[in-house]
């Protein structure tokens, strides 16, 4: 439960080994409190729970895949709150960064969709009815500008990313008076490791002020929150561009598709 100043004292990270869901863990709990981290490398969270561990911080790991079928998330966030009581915050920041071309065939395609949408549509359906049964808690979802208008070199990752923001969106809706939320996160370009090495586009930003701003809209009103702010403006013009346009101001959208 949170303390008498509104403050979570239990988070949840699927997807334990992220830089971004670390950063925002980490934000959430600055004066102690219980940590899990959830991921399917035991050496990884392991060593994740070491860094992150605070002198009134206590810091567990469970097993979380998002290839696994359901029943599997579901007793994840079951096992969670039977160890370390209420999920005062879940943060689910799961998903993989592949150009188009490294897709080359249906199979890689498939995986990539398990993982950036069937995996946490999953897990956003089944993190919901953990919270509203318990009254209270916010689902923290991490998306991408990518949602608002996809990329033909990253096609497969926007649209997954598109579905999942519109389906955390609606289960956010779903869950109004309930005493749970849900919170969508829509990142421009962060400086992690999975984007270490790709060309930096205007309004690049760090996991700091990723994780900051989180934390300002988890103690505020659920909905939609872009990083930096300024991409909020930036991408409904861009959403409203023609297709024609939006390639031009993009070397990588033209080559191709319509976006």
């Amino acid at each position: 439960m949170r303390d008498g100043l509104g403050r979570p004292q239990t988070v949840l990270l699927l997807g334990g080994t992220s830089q971004i869901g670390q950063a925002i863990a980490d934000q959430l709990l600055p004066d102690g409190g219980t940590l899990i981290l959830a991921g399917r490398d035991p050496a990884a969270l392991a060593a994740a729970a070491e860094r992150l561990a605070r002198p009134r911080r206590h810091v567990a790991t469970l097993h979380y895949d998002a290839l696994a079928p359901a029943a599997a998330t579901v007793d994840l966030l079951a096992v969670a709150a039977a160890r370390h009581g209420d999920l005062d915050v879940v943060v689910l920041s799961v998903g993989v960064l592949a150009d188009e071309a490294a897709l080359a065939d249906t199979a890689a395609v498939e995986q990539a969709m398990h993982t950036n949408l069937f995996g946490p549509m999953l897990a956003v359906h089944a993190t919901a009815a953990r919270l509203r049964a318990q009254g209270h808690g916010t689902l923290v979802v991490l998306s991408s500008v990518a949602a608002v208008r996809t990329r033909d070199g990253l096609l497969s990752y926007g649209v997954a990313k598109a579905a999942l923001d519109v389906y955390a969106r609606r289960i956010g809706e779903s869950l109004r008076g309930s005493g749970a939320r849900v919170l969508v996160v829509r990142p421009g370009h962060v400086r992690t490791r999975m984007t270490a090495g790709l060309p930096e586009p205007p309004f690049a930003t760090n996991v700091s002020d990723v994780a900051a701003r989180v934390r300002r809209a988890v103690a505020g009103r659920p909905g939609v929150t872009y990083v930096p702010a300024v991409l909020r403006p930036v991408m409904t013009a861009l959403r409203l561009l023609p297709a024609a346009v939006y390639r031009r101001l993009d070397p990588a959208q033209r080559k191709g598709a319509t976006p």
